[in-house]
């Protein structure tokens, strides 16, 4: 891996472009050189966002003979992507040249069609938008970067970084990554995926009265070891009439949303407290540290540990 084609659009966004030369353009023990070719539809100045601009080095055919293609995010993800760079992407890939996008980049590599059929990622924000504009785009919604057929997503930001450490270390070796890492204060492997960084949305209070009140009650007395069961009951209805009126009220059952309002509680008690794990998981209704474990695990990919030692204030 010697030559780096960065696509360069008008609207890129400066942190991908930074990420990129961070990695690709200084030089380091163990790390390049190469040659790298900031790559335009022409060869005019390009602003970048949220200031600056950058002239291209190269026009579109600077990215044929390329190792690898870094296709950068954009301030507005479904900006157009010319023709010309959508068949430039296309050609770069039939050869067997590996593309990959950081961020938003995600929505040009789908405009380009590549993303068809395909796995791909981006910011947790923007999940939702890259799924309804290209239907046909298998999204992962929980991983910091993806791999399929020679093309590479990442999720937000430094999900960039991860995805360029991972190129790094697959072409290179693990002592080239691990160098890397070092340079730019990071961990070589990041663990989890994206679902441990997403915002946690206050808690839906449904107009209907009843379900309304259960759910305060329920918030409130968390720490308990309360059931689906013990819900019905507080609503004054049978189990199944109260799985349909919860079902319609909140658009989960009520089993999944207690689950989630633990792991809320546990995020926060991680983030604000010192608490042990074991105390967490009791002032959580999750019971045991192994049960917490084993939800975080599933849920947002990490452990209770991790969790702390990323967001602890």
């Amino acid at each position: 891996m010697r030559a780096i084609g960065v696509l360069l659009l008008p609207g890129t966004r400066l942190f991908d472009f930074a990420v990129v030369n961070e990695v690709w353009s200084v030089g380091r023990a163990g790390v390049g050189p190469f040659e790298v070719r900031i790559c335009g539809p022409a060869r005019r100045p390009v602003d970048l966002h949220p200031a600056g601009g950058v002239t291209p080095t190269h026009g579109l055919t600077g990215l044929t003979g390329c190792d690898l293609v870094v296709v950068l995010g954009r301030a507005d993800p479904t900006a157009e992507v010319p023709a010309a760079v959508r068949t430039a992407l296309r050609a770069a890939h039939a050869s067997g040249v590996t593309v990959a996008a950081l961020c938003s980049g995600a929505f040009t590599l789908a405009a380009a069609g590549l993303l068809d059929g395909r796995r791909a990622t981006t910011h947790w924000a923007l999940l939702d938008a890259l799924a309804e504009a290209f239907p046909a785009v298998v999204v992962e919604r929980d991983v910091l970067f993806t791999e399929d057929d020679g093309l590479l997503t990442s999720a937000g930001v430094v999900g960039g970084l991860d995805l360029c450490l991972h190129l790094v270390r697959r072409d290179l070796g693990p002592r080239a990554a691990n160098t890397l890492a070092r340079r730019l204060v990071m961990p070589p492997v990041r663990e989890g995926g994206q679902a441990q960084y997403v915002d946690a949305p206050v808690p839906t209070r449904p107009e209907r009265g009843d379900i309304a009140t259960t759910i305060d009650w329920a918030l409130s007395v968390l720490s308990d070891p309360i059931g689906v069961p013990d819900l019905a009951t507080r609503a004054r209805m049978s189990p199944r009439a109260f799985h349909r009126a919860f079902v319609a009220a909140m658009g989960d059952t009520p089993g999944r949303w207690l689950l989630l309002q633990r792991l809320r509680l546990a995020q926060l008690l991680l983030e604000t407290t010192t608490l042990s794990v074991d105390r967490v998981a009791t002032r959580s209704g999750l019971g045991t540290p192994a049960n917490l474990r084993r939800r975080m695990r599933a849920e947002f990919g990490t452990t209770p540990s991790t969790y702390r030692r990323t967001f602890a204030s």
